[in-house]
């Protein structure tokens, strides 16, 4: 299987798969409400929860409110019948989560003493995959998890992900991971699910409503590099490459102030982005740290960083205008680091009221994420658990359970 993934394939109505995903989604499901909402004849639905109850992923508790005789029992996902890891991975840092079926944290690399993990990103993808397997186990044993339960993993890059391949493309953090395919990496170590998905990509999963099956949003990471990712009508849109939402290769009127690997003159990220602002000040001699240290001047009243932050603003603005005009979304939410400027995100969202159509600016939410160093990581545990539990994925596995037991 290419990196398609199963939850982008079509499922079959009132298959076994098609009712988990019934039961993760409903507040209070039972098998008759199962063969009501599907149409299958109450033996068919009682079959399909049979199913999937024997594959431990189900099970029943309690009861519905009475409709008139006996409570039909509530069924539910059985959260603890696996486990997945969610990986956010940077050029200087990873963050490891693993969580239960339903979401729930159940290992958090940044609850360790040392805050965080290692993984020799500069000594290229092999070995950095081989160092995040480790990890993976490490933290699993280290929490009484069994890896036998381990279902899935996704991992966030800050770097387009071609689709349905699956490689990495000219990934600016670190150029040698060029064409990295992780998924087939990972293959050496799992036969389980293991995704990569772009780190804007993932922040625009994270952000979209529980009901929000219909929703268009766009997500912007705005931190040391810049990088967009688009759900049109609840589903994400990764373009027929994957390129989708890469705006920050996209040419502006300002001077550039890093070196991007785009080849693009004065693109936005390296002209706007963290890393050029820093670059920028650090060259007209001020002491910058990094983004951090960026944050904590402007936090302070500085009045050269505000100016910066207010140009880059403007200049992510106009670019993401063009954007907002074309596909009209309810939301635009910023996350990253430089997401926590208050005169940053005031500026992106200005520029935006003024330049989009007012029909479109009427209805437009403009608003940093609340939990914007989260966002990437809940959007990679979402997308990990969607593809373990994916209707097609959950067929396949009774289809095989059936036929062993035949």
């Amino acid at each position: 299987m290419t990196e398609r993934h199963y939850q982008d394939m079509g499922r079959s109505p009132g298959s076994a798969g098609d009712v988990l995903r019934l039961i993760r989604s409903a507040d209070t499901v039972s098998r008759s409400s199962i063969a009501r909402s599907t149409g299958l004849a109450p033996s068919t639905a009682s079959a399909r929860v049979d199913a999937l109850t024997a594959l431990g992923l189900v099970r029943e508790t309690g009861s519905e409110g009475s409709r008139g005789g006996r409570r039909a029992r509530r069924l539910e996902l059985a959260a603890d019948a696996g486990f997945v890891a969610a990986a956010d991975l940077g050029a200087n840092h990873v963050r490891i989560v693993l969580s239960d079926l339903a979401g729930t944290v159940l290992a958090d690399t940044e609850a360790l003493a040392h805050g965080t993990a290692t993984v020799p990103v500069a000594s290229g993808p092999r070995a950095s995959v081989a160092a995040l397997w480790q990890r993976f186990v490490e933290l699993a044993a280290d929490n009484d998890l069994d890896m036998a339960r381990f279902r899935g993993a996704a991992i966030s890059v800050p770097a387009p992900v071609s689709y349905p391949g699956g490689s990495i493309a000219t990934p600016s953090f670190e150029p040698s991971w060029h064409g990295a395919v992780l998924p087939e990496l990972f293959a050496e170590y799992t036969d389980v699910a293991v995704l990569v998905e772009n780190d804007a990509n993932l922040i625009a999963v994270a952000e979209r409503p529980v009901d929000g099956d219909d929703t268009t949003l766009v997500a912007v990471k705005v931190g040391t590099r810049i990088g967009a990712g688009v759900l049109l009508d609840g589903r994400l849109h990764r373009g027929v490459g994957g390129a989708a939402g890469e705006i920050s290769h996209t040419p502006v009127d300002g001077q550039a102030a890093i070196g991007c690997t785009c080849g693009v003159p004065n693109c936005l990220e390296s002209v706007a982005s963290g890393g050029a602002i820093v670059a920028r000040l650090r060259a007209a001699g001020r002491d910058v740290s990094g983004t951090h240290g960026l944050l904590a001047l402007a936090a302070q009243g500085d009045t050269a960083v505000l100016d910066e932050l207010r140009r880059a603003g403007e200049h992510i603005g106009r670019v993401l205008a063009g954007i907002v005009n074309f596909c009209n979304p309810s939301d635009v939410v910023l996350a990253g680091a430089m997401s926590a400027s208050g005169v940053l995100v005031a500026t992106i969202r200005g520029e935006l009221y003024r330049s989009c159509l007012p029909m479109i600016a009427d209805d437009l939410d403009v608003r940093a994420s609340a939990s914007p160093r989260d966002a990437g990581i809940r959007g990679a545990t979402l997308l990990a658990i969607d593809e373990v539990l994916a209707p097609t994925r959950i067929d396949e596995l009774v289809r095989t359970a059936s036929e062993q037991s035949a």
